[in-house]
Protein backbone atom coordinates (compact mmCIF):
# COMPACT_ATOMS: atom_id res chain seq x y z
CA UNK A 1 0.00 0.00 0.00
CA UNK A 2 3.02 2.53 0.51
CA UNK A 3 3.73 2.39 -3.16
CA UNK A 4 0.80 3.82 -4.10
CA UNK A 5 0.98 7.28 -1.42
CA UNK A 6 3.75 9.66 -1.97
CA UNK A 7 6.95 9.67 0.08
CA UNK A 8 7.88 12.25 1.96
CA UNK A 9 10.34 15.32 0.51
CA UNK A 10 13.14 17.07 1.45
CA UNK A 11 12.93 21.02 0.81
CA UNK A 12 15.63 20.18 -2.07
CA UNK A 13 14.01 20.08 -6.14
CA UNK A 14 14.37 16.69 -7.38
CA UNK A 15 16.96 16.43 -9.37
CA UNK A 16 16.93 18.38 -12.82
CA UNK A 17 13.60 20.25 -11.98
CA UNK A 18 13.54 23.61 -11.97
CA UNK A 19 10.34 25.31 -10.02
CA UNK A 20 8.87 26.38 -13.41
CA UNK A 21 8.28 22.37 -14.56
CA UNK A 22 7.43 21.48 -10.47
CA UNK A 23 3.86 21.80 -11.71
CA UNK A 24 4.00 18.80 -14.11
CA UNK A 25 6.42 17.22 -11.26
CA UNK A 26 3.47 16.85 -9.22
CA UNK A 27 0.72 16.20 -11.57
CA UNK A 28 3.22 13.37 -12.64
CA UNK A 29 3.14 12.07 -9.48
CA UNK A 30 -0.30 11.78 -9.19
CA UNK A 31 -1.08 10.22 -12.48
CA UNK A 32 1.63 7.70 -12.28
CA UNK A 33 -0.14 4.50 -10.98
CA UNK A 34 -2.50 4.59 -13.20
CA UNK A 35 -0.95 5.00 -16.50
CA UNK A 36 -1.61 2.99 -19.35
CA UNK A 37 -5.00 2.71 -17.91
CA UNK A 38 -6.24 5.93 -20.83
CA UNK A 39 -5.42 3.82 -23.19
CA UNK A 40 -8.34 1.46 -22.51
CA UNK A 41 -10.63 4.60 -22.50
CA UNK A 42 -9.68 6.21 -25.93
CA UNK A 43 -10.45 3.32 -28.20
CA UNK A 44 -8.90 2.80 -31.23
CA UNK A 45 -7.06 5.29 -33.36
CA UNK A 46 -4.93 4.32 -36.12
CA UNK A 47 -1.24 5.64 -36.32
CA UNK A 48 -0.56 7.54 -39.40
CA UNK A 49 2.33 8.64 -41.64
CA UNK A 50 1.80 12.13 -43.86
CA UNK A 51 4.75 13.10 -46.58
CA UNK A 52 4.56 15.30 -49.45
CA UNK A 53 6.53 15.54 -52.98
CA UNK A 54 5.73 17.85 -55.11
CA UNK A 55 2.15 16.43 -57.34
CA UNK A 56 1.27 14.38 -54.18
CA UNK A 57 0.42 14.41 -50.71
CA UNK A 58 0.91 10.03 -49.33
CA UNK A 59 -0.62 8.63 -46.24
CA UNK A 60 -0.09 5.32 -44.64
CA UNK A 61 -2.64 4.44 -42.05
CA UNK A 62 -1.58 1.04 -39.56
CA UNK A 63 -5.30 -0.45 -39.60
CA UNK A 64 -5.00 -4.08 -38.87
CA UNK A 65 -7.34 -6.39 -38.74
CA UNK A 66 -10.21 -4.62 -40.21
CA UNK A 67 -11.40 -5.46 -44.32
CA UNK A 68 -11.14 -2.71 -46.37
CA UNK A 69 -14.88 -2.68 -46.67
CA UNK A 70 -15.61 -2.11 -43.67
CA UNK A 71 -13.63 1.43 -43.95
CA UNK A 72 -14.06 4.70 -44.68
CA UNK A 73 -12.03 7.28 -47.03
CA UNK A 74 -13.39 10.90 -47.51
CA UNK A 75 -11.41 14.31 -48.12
CA UNK A 76 -13.81 17.15 -47.12
CA UNK A 77 -12.40 21.12 -46.42
CA UNK A 78 -9.20 20.23 -47.18
CA UNK A 79 -8.78 17.13 -44.72
CA UNK A 80 -8.39 13.48 -44.96
CA UNK A 81 -11.16 11.71 -42.87
CA UNK A 82 -11.00 8.05 -41.80
CA UNK A 83 -13.63 6.24 -40.07
CA UNK A 84 -13.98 2.79 -39.02
CA UNK A 85 -14.46 0.19 -36.65
CA UNK A 86 -11.62 -2.34 -35.04
CA UNK A 87 -14.55 -5.14 -33.44
CA UNK A 88 -13.31 -7.49 -31.34
CA UNK A 89 -13.83 -11.18 -31.87
CA UNK A 90 -16.43 -12.79 -30.00
CA UNK A 91 -15.20 -13.15 -26.11
CA UNK A 92 -14.88 -16.61 -24.73
CA UNK A 93 -16.58 -16.39 -21.46
CA UNK A 94 -13.92 -19.00 -20.09
CA UNK A 95 -10.98 -17.02 -20.93
CA UNK A 96 -9.14 -14.42 -18.39
CA UNK A 97 -7.10 -11.88 -19.65
CA UNK A 98 -3.64 -11.05 -17.85
CA UNK A 99 -2.56 -8.56 -19.89
CA UNK A 100 -4.25 -6.52 -22.94
CA UNK A 101 -2.77 -3.95 -24.69
CA UNK A 102 -4.93 -4.24 -27.70
CA UNK A 103 -7.71 -1.52 -28.55
CA UNK A 104 -11.04 -1.77 -29.85
CA UNK A 105 -13.53 0.60 -30.89
CA UNK A 106 -15.01 3.35 -33.67
CA UNK A 107 -12.49 5.43 -34.98
CA UNK A 108 -12.52 8.80 -36.94
CA UNK A 109 -9.10 10.24 -38.02
CA UNK A 110 -9.04 14.08 -39.50
CA UNK A 111 -5.86 14.88 -41.35
CA UNK A 112 -5.62 18.29 -42.09
CA UNK A 113 -4.03 18.68 -46.04
CA UNK A 114 -1.44 21.61 -46.19
CA UNK A 115 -2.50 21.66 -50.23
CA UNK A 116 -5.96 21.29 -52.21
CA UNK A 117 -6.18 18.07 -53.93
CA UNK A 118 -7.93 16.68 -56.90
CA UNK A 119 -10.52 14.67 -55.04
CA UNK A 120 -11.85 12.67 -58.35
CA UNK A 121 -8.00 11.66 -58.53
CA UNK A 122 -7.49 9.84 -54.92
CA UNK A 123 -6.71 6.55 -54.88
CA UNK A 124 -6.35 4.13 -51.94
CA UNK A 125 -4.84 0.71 -51.40
CA UNK A 126 -5.22 -1.45 -48.20
CA UNK A 127 -2.79 -4.52 -47.81
CA UNK A 128 -1.36 -6.25 -44.60
CA UNK A 129 -3.10 -4.23 -42.05
CA UNK A 130 -1.70 -0.59 -43.71
CA UNK A 131 -3.81 1.38 -46.02
CA UNK A 132 -2.11 4.00 -48.45
CA UNK A 133 -2.95 6.97 -49.99
CA UNK A 134 -2.18 8.87 -52.73
CA UNK A 135 -3.77 12.37 -53.26
CA UNK A 136 -2.68 13.95 -56.34
CA UNK A 137 -2.21 17.85 -55.74
CA UNK A 138 -4.27 20.22 -57.88
CA UNK A 139 -2.03 22.23 -60.85
CA UNK A 140 -2.90 25.67 -59.06
CA UNK A 141 -1.15 24.18 -55.11
CA UNK A 142 1.73 22.60 -57.07
CA UNK A 143 5.25 24.22 -56.05
CA UNK A 144 6.56 26.79 -58.76
CA UNK A 145 10.26 27.68 -58.64
CA UNK A 146 10.95 31.20 -59.41
CA UNK A 147 13.90 32.55 -60.43
CA UNK A 148 15.41 35.98 -59.19
CA UNK A 149 16.92 38.15 -61.56
CA UNK A 150 20.00 40.27 -60.30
Amino acid sequence: MDKWLPSRRSGNLPKGRSPENMLDFFEDMWTRPFRGFEEFSKGFTPSVEVSEKEDEILIRAEIPGLDPQDIDVSVENNNLILRGEKKREKKDEKENYVHMECSYGIFNRVIPLRSEVDKDKVSANYKNGVLSIKLPKTRESRSKKISIQS
